[in-house]
């Protein structure tokens, strides 16, 4: 096992957005570069200086179509938003052989990975909408059993989530409330709603016109073509407002706190 340097971590996540990208080009399967990704190749070209992932989304229809089809040699696909083992919502793109470990929980999970989100229509009733998925993503949080991946203070974890079940018991797990979750958001497609967005992990609901995750280009990333929304301004300006200017030097910093591994 031999740990990699951060430009030997980005050189695995390039190749597996080629297959991705070769693998949706060939199947009519639409996809955007997205977040700081889409941020970095309209304002570097690339990745982000101090940015080491990539993200991509496709709408509902295109995104539930690549989960079942999508095959690799070299990589495999992790659902997590149809999984009860984990708290995120949406699909990782992994390359075999090789694992991150994260520092928080001091504990080893999926590999040198990309992330594909998925784009969902928001109804008239937005707000009470991102209120109910945020609370059922909240109950998640709560009831989710992290003692499971602790790598260390395994015991206090599993303490909390002891005290956790036993002050507010519940019979739900976390599967069915993400299954409930899956269900709201089918009921509203990007094709036919007036906002759309993109869900991200903290459940940031920002409605975007839905027919700008309609209309693709090709868009410079790392020297290569790859597939972005058109209109890439009002996407970027909806979720990073002056998108063009650099943050101060202080938060140029990465938030992803990970060592990669590969086995040799």
């Amino acid at each position: 096992m031999r740990r990699l340097s951060i430009e030997e971590l980005k050189k695995i996540e390039m190749e597996i957005l080629g297959e991705v990208d070769a693998f949706c080009r060939e199947n009519g399967i639409r996809y955007s570069l997205c977040g700081g990704t889409l941020l970095g190749a309209v304002r570097h070209k690339g990745y982000i200086p101090w940015d080491d992932d990539i993200d991509i989304m496709m709408p509902r229809s295109d995104y539930d179509r690549f989960l079942r089809t999508f095959t690799s040699d070299d990589n495999y696909l992790l659902n997590l938003g149809e999984s009860g083992d984990y708290i995120e919502h949406f699909t990782k793109i992994i390359r075999k052989g090789t694992f991150l470990e994260y520092s928080t929980l001091k504990r080893r999970l999926w590999g040198v990975n990309i992330d594909i989100f998925p784009v969902d229509g928001v109804p008239e009733d937005g707000g009470v909408y991102a209120d109910t998925l945020r609370s059922l993503h909240k109950k998640i949080e709560y009831i989710f059993p992290y003692y499971r991946f602790a790598g260390k203070k395994k015991l206090l974890w599993f303490a909390k989530y002891c005290f956790k079940r036993l002050v507010r018991p519940t019979t739900d797990s976390v599967k069915s409330i993400k299954d409930r979750m899956n269900r709201m958001v089918r009921e509203h497609l990007p094709e036919a709603s007036p906002g759309s967005c993109e869900i991200f992990d903290d459940f940031r609901i920002i409605p975007i016109a839905s027919d700008i995750f309609l209309d693709y280009t090709d868009l410079e990333f790392e020297g290569r073509p790859f597939r972005a929304i058109r209109d890439a301004d009002a996407y970027l300006s909806a979720m990073y407002g002056d998108y063009m200017t650099l943050p101060p030097e202080e938060q140029r910093v990465s938030n992803h706190f990970y060592k990669a591994y590969i086995d040799e």
